[in-house]
């Protein structure tokens, strides 16, 4: 294990320990913007401060990104990305599906991961080329081929009252799957591709903080990740759609003949471009 990983899952679970010392309590409820499905809370603010603590005093040099606290300006190739508390939402009702994810990207491209659920004491780990891990064992996606009998999982983005985006596409899964799950969490749902819970993840509108520990994990236990257009996973694009390998042309599919990626194609072309 190297020393990136180490100080990671100490980070991470130094993350867990607060997240366990708050759950169930009242906390102090904020919003990041006038949208009322983006929340934070101290936890978020903690948990961030006591990662990067951590990350800094072990690697000043490198770059940090932390959810709440955004980009710091360093020319390192290696940056931390942290969300401290992935389904602040969940975490704010005290439903039990949130985690700490932490990734170490070089050149964009992740080489270290640990998603951690406190409440679980489920360690999520990865580093590049060397597979994936649950608390020591290795990690696998399954071999499923067909999706009727996948279990799969996605989310909604914070704009979707405005967008509507992806509730088409989770009507068509459902109807064609064994199950679809939406719990919250994507750094979660991710690890869980990874660790063979479930067959297969899309989902857009989240960030570079909630996908590059998970979808490293996903890629060293075997499986596949690219962008939801069919193009190569782009840590920046705000999209994922990752699976055990086997699925995966079954999911585009229909995401790509699907209403929804029809109108985001649309409105993508349409969006104000810069002068």
């Amino acid at each position: 294990m190297s020393l990136f990983l180490k100080t990671a899952i100490q980070a991470a679970k130094a993350a867990g320990k607060i997240h366990k010392e708050y759950y169930g309590k009242t906390l102090n409820v904020r919003f990041k913007s006038k949208n009322k499905l983006n929340l934070v809370t101290e936890v978020d603010t903690l948990c961030e401060k006591t990662v990067l603590k951590i990350l800094k005093m072990r690697f000043p040099s490198h770059n940090f990104w932390g959810e709440e606290s955004g980009k710091d300006s360093g020319t390192s190739e290696y940056t931390w990305l942290v969300d401290p508390l992935d389904g602040t939402t969940n975490f704010a009702h005290a439903y039990p599906f949130f985690c700490c994810s932490i990734a170490l990207v070089k050149n964009n491209k992740p080489i270290v991961g640990v998603v951690y659920d406190a409440l679980r004491d489920e360690c999520f780990t990865a580093e590049k080329g060397l597979g994936a891990f649950l608390n020591g064992r290795r990690l696998s996606v399954t071999k499923t081929k067909s999706l009727a009998e996948s279990l799969v999982c996605t989310g909604f983005a914070y704009a979707v009252r405005e967008t509507h985006y992806n509730l088409d596409n989770f009507k068509q899964f459902v109807l064609k799957t064994q199950g679809v799950r939406r719990d919250g969490s994507a750094a979660m749902n991710l690890a869980y591709v990874a660790a063979g819970r479930f067959d297969g993840f899309w989902e857009r509108g989240i960030q570079a903080w909630d996908m590059a520990a998970g979808v490293l994990m996903v890629q060293e236990a075997g499986g596949k990740v690219t962008d939801i257009s069919g193009k190569p996973f782009d840590l920046l694009a705000q999209n994922a759609l990752a699976t055990n390998g086997k699925i995966h042309g079954q999911i585009f599919k229909i995401l790509k003949n699907g209403k929804d990626e029809k109108v985001w194609a649309e409105k993508w072309a349409k969006r104000p471009r810069p002068a």
